[in-house]
């Protein structure tokens, strides 16, 4: 048990997942598996909706190269608490999909990250959930 406060996040530790976030909705928006799967930690659990939980990045990279091209992507980040190497995460997203048919989705997400050995953030866990109807 501790027995001291932790110490909430630094304005240097927002910047630095803000940045995270804003890399990997570009990297998404590009369709660039490899980077997106490097901002995730090595054993990741992402939840995607309607599918079984995605482990490690391995598995993660594997399953996003099943996505259609995309045409369009956004992520926002309306909330990031947290204390020393944990942060929680809370925002939105939009994405347009390629292919045949032509899908857009949007919706909200919230995950974890955690602060890494040499003070850089990556996605520990993650979750989307739309705010369209279940197919």
């Amino acid at each position: 048990m501790r027995c001291w406060p932790a110490m909430p996040l630094s304005n240097q530790d927002l910047g630095a997942i803000r940045t995270v976030i804003a890399r990997d909705a570009e990297a998404v928006g590009r369709g660039d598996w490899d980077a997106v799967a490097t901002m995730f930690t090595a054993d990741a659990v992402r939840f995607p909706a309607h599918q079984p939980p995605v482990r490690g990045r391995t598995a993660m990279r594997a399953w996003l190269a099943t996505f259609p091209p995309i045409r369009a992507f956004a992520l926002t980040a309306d909330e990031i608490v947290g204390a020393e190497d944990v942060a929680f995460v809370r925002g939105s997203y939009a994405i347009a999909l390629g292919g045949d048919p032509a899908a857009t989705d949007h919706g909200h997400y919230m995950g974890v990250m955690r602060r890494q050995a040499d003070g850089s953030w990556l996605w520990a866990a993650d979750m989307a959930v739309s705010q369209l109807p279940r197919p």
